[in-house]
């Protein structure tokens, strides 16, 4: 199987698994704003989600040898798969699910900015609400999802392949 096979595969097997956590979250009510479980959950599971892929490539489908660039490669295409299904779950939640949720965070952003500087005047205040406004709706927050989820998963695909790479030896010359 090539990798980018594989990584579709075990990237919407992720995926699925953080839609499920934010839906269970979301019933449970877990899924306060100020609460770090959520994205603390979510890392984790990233995390050791993407090292098991990478895990299992390199032991199955490449004879137990894998290289950094191939990892970090492999780590970062299963991130970006699972990025994409779970910007488009955050779509539907804010688009259908919870659509009072962007409302709720703009209330946040405007009580962060005034508690981080309580001398802005009135128009500076609406200026930045207003530009924070037009990043906050659904299209945008699917595109800086997958963004951003890919990033992460090239931050910890760095990482992890520092500790999954195994050369071949007969390959070294």
């Amino acid at each position: 199987m090539d990798s980018k096979k594989f990584a579709m595969n075990y990237g919407a097997v992720l995926g699925l698994c953080l839609v499920a956590i934010a839906v269970i979250m979301w019933s449970v009510g877990a899924d306060d704003k100020e609460s770090i479980i959520p994205a603390l959950l979510n890392n984790i599971i990233t995390i050791g989600f993407i090292a098991y892929a990478i895990i299992q490539y390199r032991d199955i489908n490449n004879n137990g040898f894998i290289s950094y660039s191939a990892s970090l490669k492999l780590g970062t295409t299963v991130a970006f798969f699972s990025s994409i299904i779970l910007a488009f779950y955050q779509f539907i939640y804010v688009s259908y699910l919870d659509p009072s949720a962007l409302s709720e965070v703009m209330k946040i952003t405007e009580q962060a900015m005034l508690e981080s500087n309580p001398e802005v005047s009135d128009e500076e205040l609406d200026m930045a609400l207003e530009m924070t406004s037009r990043f906050m709706q659904p299209h945008w927050m699917m595109i800086m999802g997958m963004l951003g989820g890919t990033f992460m998963g090239f931050l910890f695909s760095l990482i992890i392949s520092l500790f999954v790479k195994k050369d071949d030896p007969t390959l070294i010359a």
